[in-house]
């Protein structure tokens, strides 16, 4: 060894230096390196091993993992996959019988095993694709006589067309899931198999699963995303085998056929969610009810959507959904009571597991909530055993036990974010446990009074619940904005400062129903619980106010995610969870790099006011957004802004920002330069207060006669505008708009003149032309009557786009109107009513007509020459709309 440092320390180049080497080695430096060698490779296998024999359920989740992926793609079918399969365990059982050794090649013949088992069994437990009224089923609403038996317990909500000044208005809505059995075709019932969601109006408490009832009603398809960026709830449904919903007006349309117990687990959770709910309803004090339900059996649809969309503000919409945190919370406090009352190690598993099993059933158990049963049995069972229970290997078992209950779960959000936190929880939380007071700290606190040693002791737990609330925070922060285009800053505090009175009121809201029977027992918990959760509602209240608390963006590209979870997984691997605060820092600073993406540019949050040369050749874009009976059409402008002319649907009105939104996230639009209404009808601009709340909007136009409106919808538009520090700007045909020009685009007020006032708020719209590269875009809103003829007094004039106004209503004529700028191309923006074929009668003159309910968003592109490109949306991409003779 000696002689082979000497060669290396020569002043000789890098290759004589080994040849030398080669050269003058000595058996004895053979030897050596032969012993170096040989521990490395010792070293290595051992490392293997470790690994293997330490997390054996990680890695067989890993591959079990990679089958599902590779199944969800449909690469091959089922019999390739079990040909692949057959082949990889005969090889695994001939390596083992005659190469032993060769342990490397066995472990990748039986992970190959693995993923082929894991695509053929994701194939096996794939839904059917239809049923037997998914056949039949369409967007429209349909006539429907049904037979079938309630599979699920009942599921309140408050309904959202409750009209409080109509006594005869239900406040809310009830929900099961029904097997269906029977369809009457004339006077016959014929059988059927299918499944679906039932809803009916009311609250209704007196059937349970099991109960057979007959049902006269409508049923409709689960429509397909018909916007991008909206959430695919057809998929969704189709993963749980419903393909079609049903709905009924009220209980006097269900009958009840007779109860049977064909669903009795479920029957008696039907009960036991029934008592519950009577039990928080009468009890809790504060009208936090709702908010009891939600924490304590998993009813998150009993809380109203304004408050939900609070939570999400805040990053404190877990505490709605139940999930494993409420079942470890329910686990702890067990522990706790059977560590105070000195019980034997196999009662305490034994009333563990029960109690957190008989939650779970009553909570519904959705996949987070197995999750953490799995897990607290798991634990519960090694604990009561002598065994090493490991957290890898914990949650590595409950994936795959929840994996095999239906691999779509991979797939599922809420799944992905319960797991993704408990291990940031786990990884952290245990530099934390190794933290211990020093001894002569311990003395001095001793000496203190009471009152502050519990101070210390809540600043020490909050700074605990800090620092684990940060964490969480940063881990699940891209997940969370992928999916819902949200980071929520407030949520690290906030969760930290809840989490005392969260604990607080699960426990007494939980104890409740347990003493409801006592006389005058019942009180003392309900009277708790609701003071927290008023507690918990009015913080959460209040923080979603806090400017840039959270902030509303679309979702950073795929490429942004990977990079950020790779460099986290790559930093805790290698580091092994030493260095945090270098790792919080390089993570900080990419979701910082994140948000830039989107807060600069002319479609960015902050926005540019100047424009540039990096548009100068693009197109314009003009789509509209399928929100059924309604109007909202965005223009990205060849400059990059951004211009929005209406946007509301008739129906509710909290709500209806919500397809406008993800269609704007999903074209990279986190800045509106310029809203206009067109008039006063709400389904065309009831949606502003809610885009005002989620986007940065710089101006907000409309007519004198709309901002003179006292309708009460329109009040809370001008509030809106109001708290956004907005100014309201009036437009008529006389109004200039030189300084608020697009680049190259001649934007042109038709309607209405200033002195202009119309018989109604339809004929007062303000009309908009864009042209551009010679093209010319007409939006008239809902013009009629004086406002039609006052717009067509103006000479004739062609138009390659036309939205046609009313959203193709028949009780108005626009055959002046379409004489007047004879359209190429006219989008309706309307419901069922725009497909029938007395509206399709009247633009036959157009060479394109595009339907919004029929072809789902349509998307006009025109170029710098003029040249006009109709598209519309079709499952996942634009494609190109057919002409009309086609």
């Amino acid at each position: 060894m000696k002689e082979h440092d000497a060669v290396s320390s020569s002043g000789v180049s890098d290759s004589a230096e080994a040849e030398t080497a080669t050269v003058v080695r000595s058996p004895q430096v053979d030897s050596a390196l032969e012993v170096s060698e040989k521990r490395s490779s010792a070293g290595s296998k051992s490392s293997l091993s470790v690994l293997v024999y330490r997390y054996p359920l990680v890695l067989f989740l890993l591959a079990w993992i990679a089958g599902v992926v590779l199944a969800n793609a449909q690469l091959w079918s089922s019999f390739v996959w079990a040909i692949i399969a057959t082949a990889s365990i005969a090889l695994t059982l001939g390596l083992r019988a005659g190469f032993k050794t060769k342990r490397l090649q066995l472990g990748c013949v039986a992970a190959v095993a693995i993923v082929s088992s894991a695509a053929i069994y994701s194939e096996a437990s794939r839904p059917p694709l239809e049923d037997s009224l998914s056949t039949l089923a369409t967007r429209e609403s349909q006539p429907v006589a049904l037979r079938g038996t309630i599979s699920q317990a009942a599921v309140w909500s408050p309904n959202p067309y409750h009209r409080a000044n109509d006594p005869e208005s239900e406040p809310w809505s009830t929900r099961w899931l029904v097997q269906w059995d029977s369809c009457r075709e004339g006077e016959t019932w014929q059988p059927i198999q299918c499944q679906s969601k039932m809803s009916t109006k009311g609250r209704i408490t007196e059937l349970l699963p099991g109960d057979r009832i007959e049902v006269f009603g409508t049923y409709e398809a689960i429509a397909q995303p018909s916007n991008p960026g909206m959430r695919d709830y057809n998929a969704l449904a189709k993963s749980e085998g419903i393909f079609v919903a049903v709905r009924t007006d009220g209980i006097s349309q269900i009958e009840l056929v007779e109860s049977t117990y064909q669903w009795p687990l479920q029957r008696l959770r039907g009960l036991a969610v029934r008592y519950v709910d009577a039990s928080l309803n009468r009890y809790v004090s504060l009208d936090q009810a709702p908010l009891a339900a939600a924490l304590v059996f998993g009813q998150r649809e009993q809380v109203d959507w304004e408050s939900q969309q609070q939570l999400m503000t805040t990053g404190t919409l877990h505490m709605l959904a139940i999930s494993g945190m409420h079942v470890e919370i329910i686990a702890a406090t067990l522990l706790l009571l059977c560590q105070l009352l000195a019980l034997r190690r196999g009662t305490v598993a034994v009333l563990v597991i029960v109690v957190c099993a008989a939650y779970s059933g009553l909570a519904g158990s959705n996949p987070p909530v197995l999750r953490a049963l799995i897990m607290i049995v798991a634990f519960t069972l090694a604990r009561h055993f002598g065994l090493i229970s490991r957290l890898p290997n914990l949650l590595a078992l409950s994936a795959i036990l929840l994996l095999l209950l239906n691999p779509s779960n991979l797939f599922n959000v809420g799944v992905q974010l319960s797991f993704l936190a408990v291990a940031t929880i786990g990884i952290f939380n245990r530099s934390n446990s190794s933290v211990r007071r020093n001894a002569l700290q311990s003395l001095l606190e001793e000496n203190l009074p009471q009152w502050q040693r519990w101070g210390l002791a809540f600043v020490r737990y909050f700074q605990s619940g800090l620092k684990i609330s940060f964490w969480v925070w940063l881990f699940t922060t891209p997940l969370i904005w992928h999916h819902f285009h949200v980071v929520s800053l407030i949520s690290i505090p906030l969760n930290a400062l809840l989490s005392i009175p969260l604990m607080i009121g699960l426990l007494n809201g939980l104890i409740t129903p347990l003493v409801s029977w006592i006389p005058g027992v019942g009180g003392v918990p309900g009277s708790i619980a609701g003071w927290c959760l008023a507690l918990i509602n009015w913080c959460v209240e209040r923080s979603s106010a806090i400017p840039l608390g959270h902030i509303w963006l679309p979702s950073p590209p795929l490429w942004w995610s990977l990079v950020f979870y790779c460099v986290g997984l790559i930093w805790l691997t290698i580091g092994r969870g030493k260095k945090q605060q270098g790792l919080a820092g390089v993570l900080v600073l990419w979701i910082a790099f994140g948000v830039s993406l989107f807060a600069l540019g002319p479609k960015g949050f902050l926005g540019w006011n100047s424009v540039t040369e990096l548009h100068a050749s693009a197109e314009l874009k003009c789509t509209f957004v399928d929100v059924g009976h309604g109007t909202c059409v965005i223009l990205e402008m060849p400059d990059g802004r951004v211009w929005l002319y209406d946007a509301g649907h008739m129906g509710v009105s909290d709500r209806s920002h919500e397809v406008i939104a993800s269609t704007l996230w999903s074209m990279q639009i986190a800045r509106i330069d310029t809203l206009v209404i067109s008039h006063a009808d709400s389904d065309h601009y009831n949606a502003t207060p809610g885009l005002l709340q989620r986007f940065r909007v710089g101006r907000i136009v409309s007519s004198k006669r709309f901002w003179e409106s006292t309708a009460r919808e329109v009040q809370l538009v001008h509030q809106a505008v109001t708290n956004s520090g907005k100014k309201k700007e009036v437009w008529n045909s006389e109004t200039e708009l030189a300084d608020s020009q697009p680049t190259d685009v001649d934007v042109e007020i038709l309607h209405p003149p200033p002195a202009f006032r119309a018989e109604t708020d339809n004929a007062d719209s303000l009309c908009l032309q864009f042209e551009y590269g010679g093209s010319r875009l007409l939006l008239p809103g809902d013009i009629e009557g004086s406002g039609m003829l006052s717009l067509c007094e103006n000479p004739p004039r062609r138009c390659q786009l036309m939205m046609a106004p009313h959203h193709g209503s028949l009780s108005h004529d626009v055959s002046e109107l379409l004489r007047w700028c004879d359209p190429q191309v006219v989008v309706i923006s309307g419901n069922e009513r725009a497909v029938r074929p007395e509206v399709l009668n009247r633009f036959l003159s157009a060479e394109q007509l595009g339907i919004t309910f029929a072809d789902g968003a349509i998307q006009v592109r025109i170029d710098a020459s003029g040249k006009t490109s109709t598209y519309h949306w079709r499952l996942d991409r634009w494609s190109p709309l057919a002409m009309q003779s086609e």
